[in-house]
């Protein structure tokens, strides 16, 4: 702990403006011997690449790294400003904690903070004193002299006590849980942990309460719907509110050859070492490239509160939309697991506190866009400062969510070097996960940034897009001009600046031994996924775009078993004409180069809306009118799509698939339109086929099988529906598992009901593409499986190296499983 006196603390102070406030706290530092004043520049030069200010009115300058053999003897000055200074846009200090430390000894310094962070009255307590005693015991953790009691938040009468299970305690996706069951209900909701209580609607009020793993909650409710929403929320606490999927810990460690822990022993490297924190594994060689952020400029005050909130409005709900399609594109590349991330930010954007603490500046004639910067940097300042790490990482997400909206209320200004166009190490202050999601791995070959931790959700991102990274290397990482030299070890935890050519050479010899594997599957990708006992599964990809259709080839699947159309339909004013349909499905087909695609009919509803199809609002839309229930409802659109298919199939072999069949008249009607729309264009006929995704769909395969091609299983949505568990739920989702023997035997009564009437049956969905589901479906007797474009060489791998025999044997072991982790046991 750093040693602090009443000497080093100036109280009732004013400044006029940051400049006069550090210098007072340089002076104070200068005369205690405990610097050289030229260590004021250096504190002057930190304010100008990081911000400072923590929120509550408190900030906390500090000098460059660079710069630590000016500090004599480390030590902390305050100064107190009770009237305050201007720090930055909306950032008002009243505290100034001068940090001059060697090492990190001030770090309790810090740590000691973090509750007056939450605390308003506590931050005006120390902001008005006029004993230093209570400052000095404050910052050291003495006993302080008594403060007067502040008034409990009591809790409702009815309620229940929890424990928070999570490993991570109750960050981003927990509390996300929690706010979404909420929202249901008509009542108010608290969440109290020890002496703190949170909104249960407000995702930043119960990020603020800091429950760690086995923390002790009560949540309590009052209102119309108070014991229905108690009931809900106790249920989802039984059930286990995390549903993240990559927790944030570093991927294990890599070995190069003849180095222990992946050159985990840094001294290992001669070149320049900046030293942070593994976050992805994998290594790059490259040159820096150091990523600029847009500027947004605003005005202070606004002309009319009316216009300024309807101003704050428009830019919430437009950084909603962008929310909503950002979520769509990383579910594409990356999985659902990845694209919740943004279901996180979009709840950051409507919760309710926030919402009323800018409305609250706004009207006392501030605008829109300096009240929102105010509130939601508070905010983070307040996260970042927590001592819990997972919850200080997630400061990152709420300054994206607010920078997101903030871009719309104010006036930007581009960055000279936004994204790089060669490759190149990327190197940056902080990224978020909106920055990282638009990274072109081709270009980017390694990430290394000064902030943030392996638990962020930029870390996790970048995993999902297998980039390399490395996370806290501290602000000199930022000096390196852009163009220098670097490797970057991502197991390790370093970014090597310059490196020698011994250091060049170890990383290249790990590159290629972690490579291995990788490249032989890639040159192998074009090879039919033959088992050694001569049995064949085709493999094919799931589409939405010409440009997948090429990368689809590129990656050696066999052809498209899952062409989702619902793609082209969003984002626009109107559905697509016929003729543009006919244009992309021909492009779709030329680049497949005679590869067959199955074309799976507009698929909406549930929890694809599209709101220019004038969609019901419904109770249960899981339950109400999607897929051909959709499509037989509006039937100008679906003999629209059906012509432009049944035109397309001249430039290549097409198959129809309809969506969420679930009675035989269904599939009569459908087909009674299609050879009705075949007949009126002339086209040949095609195969027709349907999704097998409802449970009465498996019971009535035998007859629905007499009047189709193929079959396809959607083991996404017969698994949500065979075990009554929403794939998308905030708690129920991880349960949902495709390998749950349940949803197994009801794929294996399909594929029999199939071989009984001749025709063939595929699977898509997650199991689909996971080495051991791809092994089971093709010991039931699964023939094709479509699977994600990245995914398609390894499974083709995996089904080549088990006889068929083994995948029979091992199918028939799940299927008398009793529950999934049974089977994903049996790998």
């Amino acid at each position: 702990m750093i040693p602090l006196t009443s000497e080093l603390v100036a109280i009732g102070k004013t400044a006029t403006d940051k400049a006069d406030a550090i210098a007072q706290a340089v002076d104070l530092l200068t005369a205690a011997g405990k610097i050289d004043p030229r260590y004021g520049a250096s504190m002057m030069g930190r304010e100008a690449v990081a911000n400072t200010f923590l929120g509550n009115g408190i900030a906390i300058p500090h000098g460059l790294p660079k710069d630590r053999d000016l500090i004599l003897d480390t030590a902390i000055a305050v100064v107190q400003l009770p009237g305050g200074v201007e720090w930055g846009p909306g950032d008002r200090a009243r505290l100034v904690v001068a940090i001059a430390a060697k090492s990190d000894e001030h770090l309790q310094v810090l740590s000691n903070l973090t509750d007056v962070l939450g605390d308003e009255a506590e931050a005006e307590r120390l902001a008005t004193t006029t004993d230093p005693a209570v400052i000095v015991a404050r910052l050291t953790g003495a006993e302080m002299p008594a403060a007067a009691p502040q008034p409990a938040v009591e809790d409702f009468a009815q309620g229940f006590d929890a424990v928070v299970d999570g490993a991570h305690g109750l960050h981003a996706r927990p509390a996300t849980t929690i706010v979404e069951i909420a929202k249901g209900f008509d009542a108010e909701i608290r969440v109290r942990h020890g002496a703190k209580t949170g909104n249960a609607k407000s995702l930043i009020s119960l990020l603020n309460l800091g429950a760690a793993q086995g923390a002790a909650l009560r949540i309590s409710a009052e209102g119309p719907q108070a014991e229905a929403a108690l009931a809900a929320l106790q249920a989802a606490f039984a059930e286990g509110l995390e549903k993240e999927e990559d927790t944030g810990a570093a991927a294990p460690e890599a070995t190069a050859p003849g180095l222990t822990g992946a050159m985990a022993t840094q001294s290992a490297y001669e070149g320049r070492l900046l030293p942070g924190v593994s976050s992805s594994p994998g290594f790059a060689i490259a040159p820096v490239f150091k990523f600029a952020r847009d500027e947004v400029t605003f005005a202070e005050n606004g002309a009319d509160a009316g216009i300024e909130r309807a101003a704050l409005e428009a830019a919430l709900k437009t950084a909603w939309h962008q929310l909503e399609e950002l979520h769509d594109e990383v579910w594409k590349k990356s999985g659902p697991a990845r694209a919740a991330i943004f279901r996180a930010h979009q709840e950051f954007l409507e919760d309710p506190e926030m919402r009323a603490a800018a409305e609250a500046l706004i009207d006392q004639g501030r605008s829109a866009a300096f009240a929102w910067h105010a509130v939601y940097t508070e905010r983070a300042d307040m996260l970042a400062a927590m001592k819990d790490t997972v919850l200080a990482g997630r400061a990152i997400d709420l300054r994206d969510a607010g920078l997101r909206v903030l871009q719309e209320l104010g006036e930007v200004k581009s960055a000279e070097a936004h994204l790089p166009t060669a490759p190149c190490i990327l190197v940056a202050d902080d990224l978020t996960p909106s920055d990282t999601a638009r990274l072109d791995p081709e270009l980017v070959r390694g990430l290394c940034t000064a902030a943030g931790g392996p638990t962020s959700h930029t870390s996790i991102i970048a995993r999902s897009l297998d980039i390399p990274a490395v996370v806290g290397a501290g602000a000199a990482v930022l000096d390196l001009p852009t163009g220098t030299p670097a490797l970057l070890d991502g197991a390790a935890g370093v970014l090597v600046a310059a490196p020698s050519e011994a250091d060049i050479a170890r990383a290249k010899a790990a590159m290629e031994a972690l490579a291995a594997e990788r490249d032989v599957e890639a040159r192998e990708r074009y090879k039919p996924a033959l088992s050694p006992d001569g049995a064949r599964v085709e493999v094919v990809a799931n589409i939405s775009d010409v440009a997948e259709a090429h990368a689809a080839v590129e990656a050696g699947a066999e052809g498209v078993g899952l062409l989702r159309t619902e793609f082209l339909f969003v984002n626009r004013e109107a559905p697509p004409s016929e003729d543009e349909q006919v244009e992309i499905y021909s492009a779709m087909l030329g680049a497949m180069n005679g590869l067959p695609i199955i074309i799976r009919t507009l698929d909406v509803g549930g929890d694809k809306e599209i709101p220019y199809l004038r969609m019901p609002v419904e109770e249960n839309p899981f339950l109400g009118e999607r897929g051909i229930r959709f499509c037989l409802s509006h039937e100008d659109i679906f003999r629209t799509q059906l012509r432009a298919i049944f035109r397309a199939s001249a430039h290549g072999p097409v198959r129809i698939m309809f969506p969420m069949i679930a009675m035989v008249s269904e599939l009569e009607a459908a087909l009674r339109i299609a050879e009705e729309v075949r007949a009126e264009v002339r086209a040949a006929p095609v195969e027709m086929g349907i999704m097998i995704e409802i449970p009465s769909a498996v019971m009535m395969a035998r007859e629905l099988a007499e009047k189709v091609d193929f079959f396809s299983i959607g083991t996404n949505d017969l698994t949500q529906y065979a075990l009554a568990m929403d794939r998308m739920h905030p708690v129920l989702a991880k349960q949902a598992d495709g390998l749950h023997p349940a949803v197994l035997r009801l794929i294996d009564q399909t594929v029999r009901a199939a071989d009984a009437a001749g025709i063939w049956v595929g699977a898509c969905g997650g199991i689909a593409g996971d080495p051991l589901g791809a092994r089971i479906l093709s010991g039931l007797g699964v023939q094709e499986l479509s699977v994600s474009i990245p995914s398609v060489a390894g499974v083709k791998a995996v089904l080549r190296r088990a006889p068929m025999a083994e995948n029979r044997a091992l199918a028939e072991r799940a299927l008398a499983a009793a529950d999934a982790a049974t089977v994903r046991a049996l790998a």
